[in-house]
């Protein structure tokens, strides 16, 4: 099937792409794909910065944050809803996975915020898989989504990560 179909059936006139950072430590983007399709999650965090729920801080942090961080948490926090539909990438180049999200609001969970070694991100939101793939089974992209560097974006039907995404088999 591909991923287009899939949202044409969802009603989906847009999703949103995430990849995993942390680093480039080996083995990293493996353990942290694992915690999220184990446990559900979708994950975000800017350390030692926001260290409290986004709503509650965003006003006293922003300052601290450069823009684009504070277009990443709105929008984890405030723009995604309920149904709406995440990939997960490895990087630019190849995809994990397809979630969707299912509880209304993100949660802040300091427990979770840990080093490249442990933890995961302390911004979580509750998905359910719908797709997910071993990472040593990662689906190469036919083209790397080029210009994604950062952790979280929208992704509409007038882009060019549209077409490469869409019409991937998943």
């Amino acid at each position: 099937m591909k991923f287009g179909n899939m949202l044409l059936a969802e009603g989906k006139d847009l999703f949103y792409i995430m990849h995993l950072s942390y680093g480039r430590a080996k083995g990293e983007r493996e353990r942290l794909w694992n915690y999220a399709k184990e446990n559900n999650v979708i994950g975000l965090d800017y350390p030692d910065v926001v260290r409290d729920d986004w709503v509650r801080v965003r006003e006293s942090v922003k300052r601290l944050l450069p823009k684009i961080w504070i277009r990443q948490f709105d929008m984890f926090c405030s723009e995604m809803h309920v149904s709406d539909i995440v990939v997960a990438l490895n990087g630019w180049d190849s995809f994990l996975g397809i979630a969707k999200i299912t509880e209304p609001r993100h949660k802040f969970d300091i427990k979770l915020s840990g080093t490249e070694a442990t933890g995961f991100f302390d911004h979580i939101r509750q998905v359910e898989w719908i797709r997910k793939r071993e990472y040593a089974n990662r689906l190469t992209l036919p083209q790397p989504i080029q210009g994604f560097n950062n952790t979280l974006s929208k992704v509409t039907p007038n882009s060019q990560r549209w077409s490469i995404l869409t019409d991937l088999s998943i």
